[in-house]
């Protein structure tokens, strides 16, 4: 009598995988929005991205709803001036097209924006969903998200502190560089006598895959890079930072 062995079958996390080093992402609050999220995701449907040669166009695909959250890829070209030698040897410029892509939230239930790409995608698509709906879109202040993280750094080697309260003196920010520096005496100096907030920082934070990212947060710009490691970042470390930062957000 043969007794069949069970396999347990184990699901990997799957992997975000940023053109370039790392994986930049913006984050917006929501506001004035009048439309449903399926009456959203059909404005979306209804601007399929269409390439063109000669003008700068914007559009979507892979459009869906999960609840309250609207999610597309946004594309739109942008044109590119090339310097290039003519036959004469002078530098003449011309104009190129090339396609750029983000990965956009619509967060109904927090009142979000997540875009995954680049800052040039982000104002692209705030114009494009604000001209479509009418709501609006501003940085979200991760000032709350920031203070949470900052504490579970493995290493902090840069931070800029803003705010500043000090007497007699027109001092109103001061930045750090440098390895171990998250511990320093002058630190808690600014932060704590001079009512100082920390606005701005890089550093290498672990992550719930176990990943050690290095990881810059730009608070009031409502901006978070993550740096990958090997073939890319799992997607689950994303949506942890994504998380983090949206439900200790504070008002601007």
């Amino acid at each position: 009598m043969s007794t069949k062995k069970k396999t347990t079958k184990r699901t990997r996390s799957k992997l975000i995988k940023p053109r370039g080093l790392g994986l930049s992402i913006k984050l917006f609050r929501l506001e004035d929005m009048n439309l449903s999220p399926s009456q959203l995701a059909n404005q979306f449907k209804n601007q399929p991205f269409k390439p063109s040669k000669k003008k700068i166009t914007s559009g979507f695909f892979k459009v869906k709803t999960s609840g309250k959250v609207v999610s597309a890829e946004f594309v739109s070209n942008y044109s590119v001036p090339v310097l290039s030698l003519n036959s004469e040897g002078e530098l003449v410029s011309s104009n190129y097209m090339t396609v750029d892509r983000a990965h956009v939230f619509v967060k109904f239930d927090k009142g979000t924006v997540e875009i995954r790409g680049s800052e040039r995608m982000a104002r692209r698509f705030k114009r494009v969903l604000e001209d479509l709906t009418g709501a609006k879109m501003s940085p979200l202040n991760l000032n709350g998200g920031t203070k949470v993280i900052y504490d579970k750094a493995m290493d902090i080697s840069s931070v800029f502190v803003s705010g500043l309260k000090v007497d007699s003196s027109p001092l109103s920010g001061v930045e750090f560089h440098g390895p171990g520096i998250k511990t320093i005496s002058e630190m808690s100096l600014y932060t704590r006598k001079y009512n100082g907030e920390i606005v701005r920082f890089r550093g290498t934070f672990s992550y719930p895959s176990g990943a050690h990212l290095t990881t810059i947060i730009n608070a009031l710009a409502g901006s978070i890079v993550v740096y990958k490691t090997g073939e890319g970042i799992p997607e689950k470390d994303v949506e942890w930072i994504v998380n983090l930062m949206e439900d200790t957000a504070l008002e601007i």
